[in-house]
């Protein structure tokens, strides 16, 4: 993790230090002169004496919660600033009181980030739990600034504390709602072109441009007006052209100008997670609602889009799967993935001309596309059994009929297994084995059981009993050897033991 490049002028800590000593408590002057030969300890100790005597002095929680933060008590820090809001009526205590949130949020990130950081060298989860507490100080201070929702759950996975890594990413989804109705009404999202966005939505009311040395990115800072409300839309030059990569939709009015112009990243990550989480749980509907609200944010991602087209299947809502596969295809008639997609929905109907046609598709895009290839190879030998099933129904059997199409499959089939994917798949090698035998291909046959009893070394153990179970149907019913078939029964035997 890296350290964010901040915008904000770093105001000074202790600002405060150049007024009067007159007509103050002695704590209070005891406080400030201790804070000038850096005793914080001292400093500390009479402003607590001060506000438990003056509840309501409000000079008096800002200098503490500086303190506090000058002994990297971000946790204490974030909480007495945060007192003193009730008791704030100076305007000018009340600027600097926002100044000083601004200030403790920065410190917070660049050290939560060391922390996190520190603990994925040392492994120490003291590290975490301390990152953890930083984060949500920061947060405290500044709850409209997204930034520290994802981190705090990112570590809570991290400590294998699924529960509250969920709370916070819905919190995050919560804070960033104003974003997603931007996007939901403007169209914008991560990745797209500045220009494109402006030409669709309008000019900006002010830019700014920022860059931070000449080896980094270049930042835009664009305001717009929408609905009465500020919008500040942030972009860089990653990629050669000004691409969005965060927005922020109404920041407090009371926020300083430079905060508001601060760069937020939109994060997908955390409402992928939930999207996952949701789908682990087979609470299909809520796994929908969450890819959903990623593809507003990035509507061109084909892993995301592909997830949804599974959904809509697990739901059984067949028609909504067709559409939405045939929808991507619309948008991005060369993308492989759109294509295969459609080919595994139309497969899994028994469409499988259909299927075969999506499949030829993709790989007329790319020929070596391993899942593709082994997808059609099983929408051949599919179309095959439905067509033997037919014969049989009818008395009408003729092998010349399905032989083509069995021969394509064991031909997709085997350009399938010659892929890194699917070198070590003895399924693929089980599904050859019955093609071969069925074509009467006896030498074939014999090379693919050479390679399937090849692969015995390499099988995992959790793997084993199934991979016993093919080579069982392979040598009872296809090379018919009986010795070989008593020995791998016996092995099956004493796994089950």
């Amino acid at each position: 993790m890296k350290s964010k490049f901040f915008l904000l002028i770093i105001f000074s800590v202790l600002a405060i230090l150049s007024q009067s000593f007159q007509c103050e408590s002695p704590e209070m002057t005891t406080a400030k002169l201790a804070i000038r030969h850096k005793d914080y300890d001292k400093a500390e100790t009479n402003l607590e004496k001060e506000i438990l005597n003056n509840p309501n002095n409000a000079e008096a929680y800002i200098y503490l919660a500086e303190v506090k933060m000058l002994k990297h008590d971000y946790p204490g820090a974030a909480k007495t600033i945060n007192n003193a809001d009730p008791v704030i009526k100076d305007i000018r205590l009340r600027v600097q009181s926002e100044q000083f949130k601004g200030t403790l949020w920065r410190m917070a990130y660049n050290s939560g980030i060391d922390l996190f950081n520190r603990y994925f060298a040392k492994r120490d989860e003291k590290l975490l739990d301390s990152a953890i507490k930083v984060f949500l100080a920061g947060s405290n201070v500044r709850p409209r600034v997204t930034d520290f929702y994802p981190l705090i759950g990112q570590a809570y996975e991290v400590k294998g504390d699924t529960q509250n890594a969920m709370k916070y990413y819905n919190l995050y989804i919560e804070k960033i709602q104003g974003e997603l109705n931007f996007a939901k009404e403007t169209g914008i999202y991560l990745k797209m072109s500045r220009d494109d966005f402006i030409n669709k939505f309008s000019k900006p009311l002010s830019s700014r441009g920022i860059r931070f040395s000449s080896a980094s990115d270049s930042l835009l800072i664009d305001k717009f007006m929408w609905k009465g409300k500020e919008v500040y839309v942030y972009s860089s030059d990653k990629t050669k052209i000004f691409t969005i990569f965060g927005w922020k939709v109404d920041p407090p009015k009371h926020w300083p100008s430079d905060e508001k112009e601060q760069p937020t990243e939109i994060n997908p990550s955390p409402v992928l997670a939930l999207a996952q989480g949701s789908f682990e749980q087979r609470n299909y509907d809520k796994t929908a609602e969450y890819l959903k609200i990623a593809l507003l944010l990035e509507p061109d991602n084909s892993n995301v889009n592909a997830f949804l087209v599974n959904i809509y299947q697990l739901q059984n809502k067949q028609d909504e799967a067709i559409n939405y596969a045939k929808s991507l295809i619309e948008k991005d008639p060369q993308n492989k993935l759109y294509r295969a997609i459609y080919g595994d929905v139309l497969l899994q109907l028994g469409k499988f001309d259909e299927s075969i046609a999506e499949y030829q598709k993709a790989l007329e895009i790319d020929s070596g596309y391993d899942v593709v290839l082994r997808n059609i190879a099983a929408a051949y030998k599919n179309k095959v059994a439905l067509i033997q099933k037919r014969q049989i129904e009818t008395n009408q059997i003729n092998e010349k009929e399905y032989r083509p199409d069995l021969e394509k499959s064991a031909l997709y089939f085997e350009k399938a297994k010659n892929t890194p994917r699917f070198a070590l798949d003895f399924e693929i090698l089980k599904e050859l084995a019955e093609i071969y035998f069925a074509l009467n291909k006896p030498e074939e046959l014999k090379k693919t059981v050479v390679e399937l009893e090849g692969l015995a070394q390499v099988v995992k153990e959790e793997d084993m009993e199934t991979y016993l179970l093919a080579l069982l149907k392979v040598y009872s019913s296809y090379i018919k050897d009986p010795n070989k078939t008593k020995d791998i029964q016996e092995r099956l035997e004493k796994i089950k033991k």
